[in-house]
Order: structure tokens, then C-alpha cells, then sequence
């Protein structure tokens, strides 16, 4: 392993759409059919409205977020409806997963994610994603999302390394941009095969 590799005791993974994959436009079209296809902007708006919720900072409960979306969207969802549709697309990328196999017997890997309780639920009982990972740091649990700064200082405080030592994979620049400012190492994910490369760079035989 190179001198950089070295340095690297801790990988870091962000979940949605980097090892987790989603079609968001499909799951919104589907709420928006319950609420009898208002016109897209409508949508886009509501949608917004319910992202100032603090849904994936724990600042809404499940049933407090599907009264909200009721009252805007127009519709009358139960919650086992808004589960179902809530998850519609969610998997786990399988080669991924293999990938992750494959680091987790080199580096202990930490999952940081802005996530919810039922996606996350969802995801653990159906592809038992925690099993890669060593410590679960959720936005939902935490009370706080990327890219604040408390949510990389829980990384760190975890850990008990510096950021020096960790490499943090993610696929929004902006919360790569946050880690960074930490002094963590960082990958942009932008697909499996560039972030092999990369990792390579680093010394991990994947």
C-alpha cells in the first residue's frame, strides 16, 4: 500500500445513490397520481414545502410527515400507503455491495447518510445494508444533515481519528466540500468504475 493508502484507517460512505439506488421522478409521479396529477410545478413546490419539514433531521415523526403531505398534496394517503410508495424504487446496488465486501475486509467502513426512518427501515430489512459497516450515522437519529458541520464532527468523535485518516465517499459535491473542510479525504462518487480507480490510488485492492 502507498503512503497515502496508509494514512486512511476509516472509510466513510454516503448511502443514496452511491450504494443505494432510487428513481425520485417516479416515486413523486406516483404521489402526485393520488393527489389526481396537479401540474408539475404544483408537485415540485409541494415537494419542497415537505423537504422544509426536517423529515431526515428528526424533526417530524412519520405520521406528523404524512398529515403534512395530505393537507398539501391534496391527498388522504394512510401511512402503510405512504410507506409503499415512499420506497417504490429503493434497492441496493449489488455490485456495490460486492465492492463494499471487499473494503470492509481491509478498513472498517462508518455509513453517514441524510436518510429517514422508513427508508431506512426499509433498506435494512430488505437488503440488511448494515451489515457493511462498523457504525451507522443517520441525519434522522442524529437530529441533523449533510452538509452541517456536527454531523462530520460525529465521525471524527466516533472514530477518535483525525481527518486526516478518513476517506469520506459521497455523490453531492457540496457535502464533499463540507468534509473536506474537516480535513477528511474525499472521493466524489460519480459511478462504480471511476471510484474503483480511485480507490486503487489509495492502495485498496478492490
Amino acid at each position: 500500500m502507498s503512503a497515502e493508502s496508509q494514512e486512511v484507517k476509516l472509510i466513510v460512505f454516503d448511502m443514496g445513490h452511491v450504494f443505494v439506488d432510487f428513481e425520485w421522478e417516479e416515486i413523486r409521479n406516483t404521489f402526485a397520481a393520488k393527489a389526481n396529477n396537479p401540474s408539475e410545478t404544483q408537485v415540485k413546490n409541494a415537494f419542497v414545502q415537505l423537504g422544509q419539514l426536517g423529515y431526515e433531521s428528526g424533526q417530524i415523526t412519520t405520521a406528523d410527515f404524512v398529515q403534512e403531505m395530505n393537507r398539501i398534496l391534496g391527498t388522504n394517503l394512510t401511512v402503510d400507503e405512504f410507506k409503499a410508495i415512499w420506497t417504490l424504487t429503493f434497492r441496493e446496488n449489488k455490485d456495490m455491495a460486492a465492492l463494499m465486501t471487499a473494503l470492509k475486509a481491509q478498513v472498517p467502513l462508518y455509513l453517514l447518510s441524510n436518510t429517514n426512518e422508513i427508508h431506512y427501515d426499509f433498506l435494512q430489512a430488505n437488503y440488511q445494508v448494515a451489515r457493511h459497516f462498523s457504525q451507522l450515522i443517520l441525519s434522522y437519529k442524529l437530529g441533523c444533515t449533510k452538509p452541517a458541520q456536527r454531523i462530520y464532527q460525529e465521525v471524527l468523535n466516533l472514530s477518535g481519528h483525525v481527518g486526516s485518516n478518513c476517506l469520506f465517499i459521497d455523490d453531492l459535491e457540496v457535502n464533499i466540500k463540507a468534509a473536506s473542510e474537516f480535513g477528511i479525504q474525499t472521493i466524489h462518487f460519480q459511478g462504480i468504475e471511476d471510484l474503483k480507480t480511485r480507490l486503487l490510488n489509495f492502495g485498496f485492492v478492490v
